[in-house]
């Protein structure tokens, strides 16, 4: 009996003493990088909806200033005695002999025709306005097309849209620029300017 007690005293003794198995540590590994790669030109276009491309001069629409009626009656390029009885007698003219003047309809010396507001440009019995402004009881008509003091931005839109959606390319409210001639050879063009987004004044612009 004194032996069986000594031997279950060793083995629980024994057991007391077995050395613990230690757990392997697990370590944290942090996930790979997400590289992040600068946007393309593509990319960057997607991301600003509102950024337009440049409409090219040989797309921008016509409006042949010279053919345009006033009233439907007289052309803006004429003599001076067709105009003068088709609207009304100049009020007043102003010669610019001896001035140095750029960007003029003629090469030889002429006076500015001043009749209701617009200018023309007179030399000798010859005709040609430089300036077109609108007033209640005169408009501008080219074929189908009138223009009046009272046509808007958004109407001229529809006429021209190359020329009106590259004014607003450019950050313009008051100005559209058209071809005054089919050639692409013509340097002059037609500028038509708004006021609280109604047409008031259109110019032959001519560079020097």
């Amino acid at each position: 009996m004194n032996r069986i007690v000594l031997l279950l005293t060793v083995i629980t003794l024994a057991a007391c003493h077995q050395p613990k198995q230690e757990e392997p540590d697990t370590l944290a590994v942090a996930a790979a990088a997400t590289t992040i790669q600068p946007l393309t030109a593509a990319d960057d276009s997607m991301q600003e909806p509102h950024r337009r491309h440049n409409i090219s001069w040989d797309k921008v629409e016509v409006f042949e200033f010279s053919k345009a009626l006033i009233n439907g009656k007289v052309p803006l390029f004429t003599n001076r005695q067709r105009l003068e009885s088709s609207i009304a007698a100049a009020d007043s003219i102003i010669s610019t002999a001896n001035e140095d003047i750029c960007g003029s309809q003629f090469d030889d010396d002429f006076s500015y025709f001043y009749i209701k507001g617009s200018t023309f440009e007179l030399c000798k019995d010859s005709v040609a306005c430089e300036e077109f402004v609108f007033s209640p009881d005169n408009e501008l008509k080219l074929g189908k097309i009138t223009l009046t003091g009272n046509t808007t931005w958004e109407e001229v839109s529809k006429l021209f849209p190359n020329a009106a959606l590259q004014a607003e390319n450019e950050g313009k409210t008051d100005m559209i620029t058209l071809r005054d001639s089919y050639s692409m050879e013509s340097d002059s063009s037609v500028q038509l300017y708004f006021e609280n987004g109604k047409l008031v004044r259109v110019v032959n612009f001519n560079p020097c």
